[in-house]
């Protein structure tokens, strides 16, 4: 069987700052690469590969670099050297987009779950092909919508969400919808009158740089979001971005 591997951003420890577990203690495996080109994304500076990636060091350690691609073994044998894996909730795939690397990603899922490790996956819900190899060994997926006129996607989007969402388990997926200020809410509910988001929870997220920008929010637009949301979806909460308040990674 050929090698597989993987191109690598940095690997750290933090919390989840965002969903339905926010507040968890998390590893973090950034995925290089990404299949969109979103207005406002957090982390378009961290796309690229270089030649060799770092673990963020745990208390007590030192930062160690790998090179850039790594394999399926050199990584998981790494991260049971440099971090208490025992500790936290689950190891989190983020990126840019993890299923843009789909070989590597499944490969490196399976061997997780082989050492009982649970895996939560961040995606932005638009390359459902490897979702149906994916869902049995994976315990929690974050998935964007990207509804909002702020990311500058072509309106072709929701088709590849609905693709997407087609394949995955309800009780283990959340969908995360990044909103800014100025969006119209009716606009956002236009696209949802089918009826395929109702299964899953949705977490509302402001789009927050900084706590000033969180300001632009009162209590009345933020109920009101909720209120005309609810009818599509199982449940509706309003989260905004905890670990960039905490300035945080």
């Amino acid at each position: 069987m050929a090698k597989v591997t993987g191109r690598l951003v940095e690997v750290f420890p933090s919390i989840q700052g965002e969903g339905l577990q926010v507040g968890v203690m998390q590893l973090f495996i950034r995925f290089a690469g990404c299949n969109l080109a979103c207005r406002h994304c957090d982390t378009v500076h961290l796309r690229e590969a270089g030649a060799t990636f770092p673990l963020q060091p745990w208390p007590g350690h030192r930062p160690r670099p790998l090179p850039n691609p790594v394999g399926v073994d050199e990584l998981v044998a790494a991260l049971e050297e440099a971090y208490p894996l025992d500790d936290f909730h689950s190891i989190s795939m983020t990126g840019g987009e993890p299923l843009g690397q789909p070989a590597f990603l499944l490969r490196l899922v399976r061997r997780l779950q082989e050492k009982r490790r649970a895996v939560f996956i961040e995606t932005n819900g638009t390359l459902p092909d490897p979702v149906p190899e994916l869902v049995p060994y994976v315990s929690y997926w974050s998935v964007d919508l990207k509804l909002s006129k702020g990311w500058g996607l072509p309106g072709t989007i929701l088709g590849k969400h609905r693709r997407f969402l087609a394949a995955l388990p309800p009780e283990k997926t959340y969908l995360k919808l990044v909103i800014d200020a100025n969006d119209d809410p009716e606009d956002v509910c236009r696209h949802l009158g089918d009826g395929r988001f109702r299964a899953f929870p949705l977490v509302i997220q402001p789009l927050a740089t900084a706590q000033s920008t969180l300001m632009d929010w009162d209590s009345f637009s933020i109920l009101e979001w909720m209120r005309l949301l609810r009818p599509f979806f199982r449940e509706v909460r309003w989260i905004p971005q905890v670990h960039k308040l905490l300035r945080i990674p």
